[in-house]
This record gives structure tokens, sequence and C-alpha cells, in this order.
């Protein structure tokens, strides 16, 4: 154990010797190697932080209780094209303030920093090659999230399909077999970070090939169609016009960042994010899964930026504005019941502003077209201080500070 500039550089076993010293046990979502270190390494890693100034010394236990115990703790891989992939846990720690230890494996040690997240995001953005326009596709949409998944299989077989019909100089096929899909995500857990699908599986909670496709696949398919990604054809189904934009920006992609952070509620429950940002010539789009919702959509540059720093901040969060207690309490509002996540929201909003899902099969079809540019509208009246947060897609109010989803057009929150 010893440092190479800002880096920490260790073994496994002397991480795990050194969180033993500080007195700092495995967390649940601890990033720590599962290694017993002899009572040699004990002894130089005991001596190593004796020896250590005051300050460094504080920041070498900080960011080892982040890796130990952190309170939140993420995965992220991005790659440069189809020359070079990089990995990296994050894990942070109340320790660690307002910056991430950033641990990555280099030859035979670990390397762990701490980074801040605006640095972090200043990496990212140049990963997505942010002095670069895009131009303006404009699509989003709520899904299940075995929908989503597999039309990131949707866009492997057809991308795979496309690569064979070049080398064998005939022509690419338009639609597919629906009854192959399933031995596509079975192959899920393959490493080859060249594509999306098993890219973005090394950064899920779970594979995508331990799911059960036999029985996800038709209502996979169906919320898909009703999404306008796909349609039949015959027996088989093809990419419709907002599939195909999909398609065309995997098939083509320059960089993409696949990036999950995962914490604990209340209950001791593991509850995960994870995005992929696949960023092509012209288009940058996402896919964005948080338990039983996703969302799909093309994003602006600075669409991306906010969701990222979003996703970046750590540290405690922003306080609420006071609410007046000499206000009159508003009369009770009806209330539905999500039937995915069972979080209760009004009446007249035409998607769980929690989870996504849209509240009847007609606001299905409504929320299927690609959404349009919006109009411009007149200027409204100043918003009191308590006023509840807007969504940025449609102008109204959404249900709570912490919605995900808009209750009224079902653009996600960034």
């Amino acid at each position: 154990m010893n440092y190479e500039g800002k880096d920490l550089v260790a073994t496994g076993a002397e991480l795990v010797a050194a969180s033993s010293l500080i007195g700092e046990p495995y967390g649940n979502l601890s990033r720590l190697p599962r290694v017993l270190p002899t009572p040699e390494v004990e002894d130089g890693v005991k001596a190593f932080l004796e020896q250590l100034a005051p300050e460094r010394r504080n920041i070498t236990t900080a960011m080892i209780s982040a890796v130990a115990n952190p309170g939140r703790a993420g995965t992220l891989h991005y790659t440069l094209g189809d020359l070079e992939v990089r990995r990296v846990i994050l894990a942070w720690h109340p320790a660690t303030g307002p910056a991430w230890t950033f641990m990555f494996f280099g030859g035979t040690q670990w390397h762990l920093r701490l980074v801040e997240p605006e640095e972090l995001l200043r990496v990212l953005m140049e990963v997505l090659q942010s002095d670069t326009p895009l131009r303006s596709t404009p699509y989003r949409c709520c899904l299940n999230t075995s929908s989503s998944l597999l039309f990131l299989g949707i866009l492997h077989l057809l991308q795979a399909a496309h690569l064979h019909a070049c080398l064998g100089h005939v022509e690419s096929p338009v639609s597919f077999d629906p009854n192959v899909l399933p031995d596509v995500m079975h192959e899920g857990s393959t490493e080859d970070f060249r594509w999306p699908l098993y890219f973005f599986d090394k950064v899920l909670p779970h594979s995508v090939e331990v799911m059960p496709w036999a029985e996800e696949l038709a209502p996979a398919l169906a919320d898909l169609v009703a999404h306008d990604l796909i349609k039949p054809e015959g027996g088989d189904y093809a990419l419709t016009p907002a599939g195909f934009a999909f398609a065309a920006a995997f098939r083509h992609h320059l960089t993409k960042i696949g990036l999950r952070f995962t914490s604990q509620n209340d209950a001791e429950i593991e509850t995960h994010e994870a995005v992929l940002l696949v960023r092509s010539p012209h288009d940058l789009h996402l896919l964005d899964v948080g338990g039983k919702e996703s969302a799909l959509a093309s994003l602006t540059l600075a669409d991306a930026r906010n969701l990222l720093a979003e996703l970046l901040h750590v540290g405690p969060a922003k306080p609420a504005a006071p609410v007046s207690t000499n206000a009159p309490a508003p009369a009770p509002s009806a209330k539905r019941t999500c039937t995915v996540c069972g979080a209760r929201y009004a009446m007249e909003a035409e998607v769980c502003p929690t989870c996504g899902t849209p509240a009847h099969a007609e606001a299905v079809q409504k929320h299927a077209a690609p959404a349009s540019e919006p109009k411009p509208a007149a200027a409204a009246p100043p918003l009191p201080a308590n006023a509840p947060p807007v969504c940025k897609q449609c102008g109204k109010p959404l249900a709570k500070a912490t919605s995900k989803f808009c209750g009224h057009c079902g653009a996600p929150v960034s």
C-alpha cells in the first residue's frame, strides 16, 4: 500500500486489512474484494497508516470507509468507439463529504482517489462529445423495464443480422422473428463491450439472461407496439421510424456510457437506477431503468448534462422550501392507486408520477406518439415560493417534488 500522486494504490488484501484497522466493517453495499489478509499484510498496512501525515491519513480513512461501507455505490463503464473501455467503481460515505471515491483496477492493484462530482461530469460530457452539436429528433416514452431491455435485444439482433448480411453481400433484413429473442437475451452476459446489449448488461444489478423471457416476451412486444417502436409484419415484427432512429444511432454509435447507482432505503432494501447513454454522429439516446419502470428518450446535450449532474450529486439533499402553517388546508381530492408501484396520485393525472405507468389504455396510445416541439406559451405569473415544481416539457405542476415522471405528459423529470 502506497500513494502514487493522489492515488492510493493497494491490493485487495491490503484494503480489507485497512478497513479492519480503522474499524469500518463490511456494509451491505461493500465494494471491497472478498479476500483474507495475512498477518504480514496487516502489519504492513498498520505501519503505512501510522506514518501518514494527519491530513493524508484522514483522506485515506475516508476513502477506505467509502468502499467498505458505502451509503451509495455506483458502477461506471464508458467506451470510446470500439477501441477501449473504462470500468470504474464509485462509492460515497459521509466521511468523503461532497466527493466520490473513484476506484479502478490497474493490473494487479486497486487505485483509489477522491473525485468531485463536477470533475466526473466534465469527463462524461467529454465522452459524449459535448463540443459536437446534435440534430433534434425528439422522442420519449415510459415503458416497463422488461420492454425496454427487450428493445435493446431487438436492436442487437438486427445489428448482428446487418453485419452478417454485409459479409454475405446480401440485403439486410428489415424484420425479425420474435421467437429468437429469448435466445438473444439469454446470451446477455457475453463479455464484448462493443455491443450495447452486452455492455449495458455489465452495469445492471442482474444480468438480462436470468429474466423469464418466455413469460415476458409477449407483454413486452405488445408494450413496444403500443409505444410505436415496433410493428407487426406478418408473423414477424419490424421497426417503426421511431424505432429505426434508435437502431441507426446504436449501429453507428461513437461512444457510450453505462452508469448504475445503488442505495438502500429505510427498510434496508436495495434500490437501483441504471442508465445507458449512446452517442452517434447526430443523436444521443437514453435508456433509463429503475425497478419496474424505464424510459427511452432522445436527448439534447443539455438534457444529458442535467441528468448526469443529478445522478452524480452526493451529500445532503437541498432543504425543501418551508410551508406556511397559516394557510387553510386544501380540500381532499380523489386519488387513484397505481397498479404497478402502488403509489396514490390525482385522478386527473394520465400517468403515475412515481413510476410512469399510464393510468388507462387511452393514455398509452396518447403517449406512444413522438413528442412534438412545444408551442410557445403565454408568460405565466410568478409562482409563490412554496409552489410545487413544474414539468420542463409541458409546464404543468408535478404531483410532488420527488416525482420521476410528469403526471400530465409522461416526460421524465431531470
